[in-house]
């Protein structure tokens, strides 16, 4: 187990996530003090305990900056000690990781809006910012799997996903911060569902588009399952945000997040997403 933690008051917020990409089939496990959603440390009054389990996991650090050249936080990590049979409780000394600047030309994430994280055929992991789009549309490779990185994100409101992947159904419902979908299988991913959840989720618009294999656009609708006109299409690319409007209060939310568990089907797959 560690505990992370922002190095000190004043510098730049740090998102903490599972690395897209690497190596380990470890589990991974989080609990933050209020205000972090157990993804972001703004400060040093946050801090994120860590469970790892079953083998080693990579994380993904991110240093939201507000301009280039401002200084980059480095992330504090405290392994904590506990006791085994016939095993040394010493605990290791406490250890920085920096995050890596940013390679000259390439994308930052942004302290603002929704960044999106996927893996795409052949290109492997990109990054889109927000308003961007993360896929090629115009091509047929496929985007196998993202990940919403949403630094700003406000109490009261979260965007939760899901894919169906061809011949392996729906896969498990997430929350932004975790990824959704698989890497380097070769699998398509046919349907794809975004829901804004939440007690304040009714004074949020989502707004996107979700891209298909032979040039089907179709148009994000919160908690609206999202495929071709046959089914069997393949998402190649998809962009959306999430904005504050509560002239769309009125509007019903089918997934509106209670202080209860919620069970629906998507596809004939029950899904469950707890509070």
């Amino acid at each position: 187990m560690y505990i992370l933690r922002h190095p000190k008051q004043g510098m730049a917020p740090l998102s903490i996530a599972r690395a897209p990409g690497a190596r380990g089939d470890g589990t991974l496990e989080t609990l933050g003090t209020p205000g972090t959603h157990n993804a972001v440390l703004r400060d040093g009054s946050d801090c994120i305990v860590v469970h790892v389990s079953g083998g080693p996991v990579s994380l993904l650090v991110t240093a939201f900056l507000e301009q280039k050249g401002d200084p980059i936080p480095a992330l504090r990590v405290d392994q904590i000690g506990l006791d085994r049979p016939g095993a040394s409780a010493a605990v290791p000394a406490a250890r920085a990781i920096v995050p890596a600047p940013p390679a000259a030309g390439g994308v930052q994430i942004g302290a603002q809006g929704i960044t999106l994280i996927g893996h795409v055929e052949r290109d492997g992991d990109i990054i889109a910012a927000p308003g961007e789009l993360l896929g090629d549309p115009r091509s047929l490779l496929r985007l196998e799997g993202f990940q919403v990185v949403w630094p700003d994100r406000p109490d009261g409101v979260d965007l939760a996903y899901n894919i169906v992947v061809e011949g392996g159904g729906a896969l498990p419902m997430v929350k932004s911060g975790k990824f959704c979908g698989t890497r380097g299988e070769a699998r398509r991913i046919i349907a794809v569902t975004f829901a804004l959840i939440g007690p304040r989720a009714s004074q949020w618009r989502l707004d996107g588009t979700a891209y298909f294999s032979g040039g089907y656009q179709v148009p994000l609708q919160s908690a609206v399952p999202l495929s071709g006109p046959s089914g069997l299409e393949h998402l190649t690319a998809v962009n959306l945000s999430a904005t504050l409007d509560e002239q769309v209060g009125a509007q019903r939310n089918p997934w509106q997040e209670s202080a209860s568990t919620k069970v629906f089907k998507s596809n004939g797959t029950a899904q469950q997403l707890a509070s």
